[in-house]
């Protein structure tokens, strides 16, 4: 790729929060600091103590990387606050956030920056414009995403399609003008900073398609739920004074309304955790063979031995759909278009 050149003196600082993400942390460091060589700029890994010593694989980065910066957390954990404290810390004039999984694409970066040269305050790795995808994910957790997503549009100050993004850019001006009314807790940091902009923030957003994560485990669990639900109520109370109790309260009831047939039919995938790895291991299988995304996969109904799913293309290819019926023990697959 040949260098990309800035017409405004802008430092980037990127802040990676990471928990026993050391089989991930090299290969992704050292991607990132090949995009980024054009132009001055520092990655800062914030790890809470993670089990799995990714503080030490990112000490011994630093050591033969000089854009890279280390803070290991001990006693206190959280997505939000480490990102917070990441930039308390940043020395850039342009901050970012990115998930140290893999799944973010460090090429956006350039784009994102580009958008902040032509006067973006704010830039928003989204997964829901056109060009952008949630990738690898399974059904109820797709419809979880979207769920959060609507009542977060609620929350937000500016029409943005994803107030849940993981991926973001900002300025470091903007970041010390909200700072102090920040209250970073759970996963969620962006739905707190757009809930605090100023009206005057530009906000541009830019496609995002989700990768599979290589190594690890997603940190998405029943208590980082319930840290979102927190988070959405306290940032709700705090709306509901300009906008009125009525339209949140709207919002949560047709979600509801929508969510709760579908939420019985395949209940058992969220209580028992031994079918849940099953089905997956089966959707996985079967999409890698098949060459889908999973993210184009929608879960109809579940059985002992199969489950039922819509499969549709991706936009970007084609509105195609197909009923499929796939065995959880055997893998097969049988569909029909429809």
């Amino acid at each position: 790729m040949p260098p990309v050149t800035y017409k405004l003196r802008i430092v980037l600082s990127l802040v990676l929060p990471t928990f026993n993400e050391a089989a991930n942390i090299r290969s992704l460091v050292e991607s990132i600091d090949g995009v980024l060589q054009s132009m001055p700029h520092e990655i800062i890994i914030v790890d809470d103590d993670s089990p799995d010593e990714t503080w030490k694989v990112a000490m011994s980065l630093a050591l033969h990387l000089p854009a890279v910066r280390v803070i290991r957390r001990e006693g206190k954990r959280g997505l939000s606050s480490a990102v917070i404290d990441g930039f308390n810390v940043a020395r850039g004039t342009v901050l970012a956030v990115m998930d140290a999984d893999g799944q973010h694409d460090p090429i956006l970066l350039l784009k994102m920056l580009k958008l902040i040269e032509a006067d973006a305050d704010l830039v928003i790795g989204s997964r829901y414009i056109e060009g952008g995808s949630i990738g690898d994910w399974v059904g109820d957790r797709r419809i979880l995403s979207r769920a959060g997503t609507l009542l977060a549009r609620n929350l937000s100050r500016a029409p943005v399609t994803d107030p849940l993004a993981g991926f973001f850019m900002l300025k470091a001006d903007l970041f010390r003008e909200i700072r102090h009314s920040l209250k970073p807790a759970g996963f969620k940091i962006l739905l707190e900073i757009l809930s605090h902009l100023p009206a005057s923030a530009r906000i541009s957003e830019v496609p995002l398609v989700f990768r599979m994560r290589l190594h690890g485990r997603s940190k998405l669990s029943f208590k980082v739920n319930m840290e979102f639900l927190g988070q959405v109520l306290r940032l709700s109370f705090r709306r509901l004074l300009s906008l009125g109790p009525l339209v949140f309260f709207a919002a949560c009831l047709a979600v509801v309304l929508i969510l709760a047939p579908k939420a019985w039919v395949l209940r058992r995938i969220y209580y028992d955790l031994k079918y849940r790895n099953n089905v997956e291991s089966a959707i996985l299988t079967a999409a890698k063979r098949e060459g889908w995304l999973v993210s184009d996969i929608e879960l109809k109904s579940l059985s002992d031995t199969e489950v039922s799913f819509i499969h549709r293309e991706h936009l970007r290819y084609s509105d195609g759909a197909e009923a499929c019926l796939l065995s959880i023990e055997k893998k097969s697959l049988i569909c029909a278009g429809l």
